[in-house]
């Protein structure tokens, strides 16, 4: 069973959450020219020859429309995230893990980062259970939605 969510974006992309059965092959199609980043949540897949295990991250070269193929191996089910899309053109700039598309952007988000408004740090060993039940927690904990008004850097917080 199959549901698709959807929300209006400026460039045309794919986000996918696909388990495959042990033995399983998922196959997708995809445009020439996007990109395309696997990340293995569980398990063991393979990727144009190549294994790529739990916890690990492949990406494809951009390639004339070959599309996407992930066989799961070693035995067990596979659980991958995969995300693909048209690429933007727009320039980057890097600092650290923050990639952004201008140096004040970076400076920004080190800011809201050191704030605490980028969320709990992700625990890839947690449940999806676990891990929502967590969030739904630091959620309650800081009181989201109630709304907090400016910060002296004039940007409005969500934060009381």
């Amino acid at each position: 069973v199959f549901s698709f969510l959807g929300a209006e974006t400026y460039s045309p992309m794919r986000i996918e959450h696909v388990e495959i059965g042990a033995g399983g092959v998922y196959e997708q199609s995809l445009p020439e020219g996007w990109t395309c980043i696997v990340y293995v949540r569980r398990g063991t897949v393979a990727v144009g020859g190549e294994e790529v295990g739990m916890h690990e991250t492949c990406q494809l070269a951009r390639r004339g429309g070959d599309g996407l193929s992930l066989a799961c191996v070693g035995g067990r089910a596979a659980d991958v995230l995969v995300l693909a899309g048209e690429p933007l053109g727009a320039p980057v700039v890097a600092s650290g893990t923050m990639v952004m598309n201008s140096q004040a952007e970076v400076d920004r988000a080190v800011i809201d980062y050191r704030r605490g408004e980028f969320g709990l740090p992700w625990e890839h060993t947690l449940s999806d259970e676990e891990w929502a039940r967590r969030c739904d927690e630091r959620q309650a904990e800081r009181g989201r939605g109630t709304g907090g008004g400016v910060d002296e850097d004039g940007v409005r917080s969500p934060f009381p």
